[in-house]
């Protein structure tokens, strides 16, 4: 894992974390990023003192570890007296005067990538919502982090030597794939948490759109045009290149297909288009989409 990977994971799980002391009522939360030795607890929410800090949590070992292995959620409803894990870490967890916790895993492509806890330091019996809301958090701690790694491995494959240049030199019957890889990128730059991921994304994106050279910059009218169409009204005519109908465009962006519709209207009036072909078309001519 990249230390640019590391850092996001990091970031994104600190605030699931606070989200879990608010929506699931744990006093206490805390977390750690999976690594090949276990999980050291790197994150917090709500502690005392630093007896936690770095803690590492092997597999198998104390309630996280369990979790980990089994690549499930478990609770300790009195984490003391609990016969069903190991007791490694009593010390550390008890200085915090703990006694009621849940651990879950966040399991990303089969593999767990973190591993999050909520505390009660009084007995307390845990609902089912209190668990669903724990299970989903997680979940979509998640997907944050698949989204995020997608990103990075397009990315990634722009980055080689000439990887742009060559995507932008394909053959005829390759424009299909380039377009869709477009409008994709576009949909992920509108999902990812991180509005730097999202600016880096929206970049890339604009470099697969064709230019007069390989690595020469926007025309002063090429960048007047895109600087007349809204980031959104991009999103919808790179979707309706793909020849999608407004309900699919609809649901890939989030959006109300009355959205979509005035979106689409709109860019059709800039570009001075009589239809959504017509703009696809014109934009494509003015170097706005590939």
């Amino acid at each position: 894992m990249s230390i640019s990977t590391a850092t996001h994971d990091l970031e994104l799980l600190q605030k699931t974390l606070s989200a879990l002391t608010v929506k699931a009522e744990f006093p206490l939360a805390f977390g750690g990023l999976v690594t090949r030795v276990g999980a050291p607890l790197t994150a917090f929410v709500g502690t005392r003192g630093q007896t936690l800090n770095g803690l590492l949590i092997e597999p198998t070992e104390g309630l996280g570890g369990r979790a980990i292995s089994e690549r499930r959620p478990v609770t300790a409803i009195q984490y003391r007296g609990s016969t069903s894990i190991t007791h490694r870490y009593d010390r550390e967890v008890l200085a915090e005067h703990i006694v009621c916790l849940v651990a879950v895993p966040v399991v990303v492509s089969g593999a767990v990538r973190a591993v999050i806890y909520g505390a009660h330091r009084s007995a307390i019996q845990l609902g089912d919502p209190v668990l669903r809301t724990s299970l989903a958090l997680a979940t979509g701690l998640a997907w944050e982090y698949s989204v995020h790694d997608e990103v990075e491995r397009r990315v990634a494959l722009l980055e080689t030597e000439g990887g742009a240049a060559h995507i932008r030199a394909l053959a005829a019957k390759q424009r299909a794939e380039l377009r869709d890889l477009y409008a994709e990128l576009r949909s992920l730059s509108r999902v990812v948490a991180d509005p730097l991921l999202a600016e880096r994304l929206d970049a890339f994106g604009r470099t697969l759109v064709p230019r007069a050279g390989a690595h020469s910059e926007p025309t002063a009218e090429q960048r007047d045009h895109r600087e007349q169409l809204s980031p959104r009204e991009l999103d919808v005519l790179s979707q309706v290149a793909l020849g999608k109908r407004n309900g699919h465009i609809a649901d890939q962006l989030d959006l109300a297909e009355s959205t979509v519709k005035s979106y689409l209207s709109s860019a059709m009036r800039k570009l001075d288009a009589n239809n959504r072909y017509e703009a696809v078309i014109t934009a494509r001519q003015r170097g706005l989409i590939p």
